[in-house]
């Protein structure tokens, strides 16, 4: 999600100025920034033959984590205008990203899924028990 078009929406609706939602905005970027670093370094181990560790599930995980952020920035920043057709540019549009983030969240293995494989993998925790 391109912080360009968070900081536009942000000032067409009066809130650019707003610490909170300004606050969430380089929440954002920083936790994008990561990711894609991230990526980049699962790219590159690929790129040269090799077979990428954890960061495929890091990066799926962390792309979830920020697609909410996003979510909670916009519901924050538009209010009911998210769910109001109202034709005024950048509100209503939002509709269908912010309701499309829990799926999301499911598609490749859900945040929990991806949590035990960094702890199995990465961190050497035991295995959860079977049932």
């Amino acid at each position: 999600m391109g912080i360009v078009r968070l900081t536009e929406l942000l000032r067409h609706v009066g809130k650019a100025k707003d610490p909170l939602l300004r606050q969430r905005l380089a929440d954002i970027y920083v936790h994008a920034s990561a990711a894609r670093y991230t990526t980049l370094r699962a790219m590159a181990t690929l790129n040269a033959g090799g077979v990428p560790g954890p960061e495929l599930s890091t990066a799926k995980l962390a792309l979830t984590q920020n697609m909410q952020r996003v979510a909670r920035l916009v519901e924050q920043a538009l209010g009911p205008k998210l769910v109001a057709d109202l034709g005024e540019w950048g509100t209503y549009a939002w509709s269908e990203f912010v309701l499309g983030v829990p799926g999301v969240r499911i598609a490749g293995g859900t945040d929990e899924v991806m949590r035990n494989i960094i702890g199995e993998r990465v961190l050497g925790l035991p295995k959860e028990p079977s049932s």
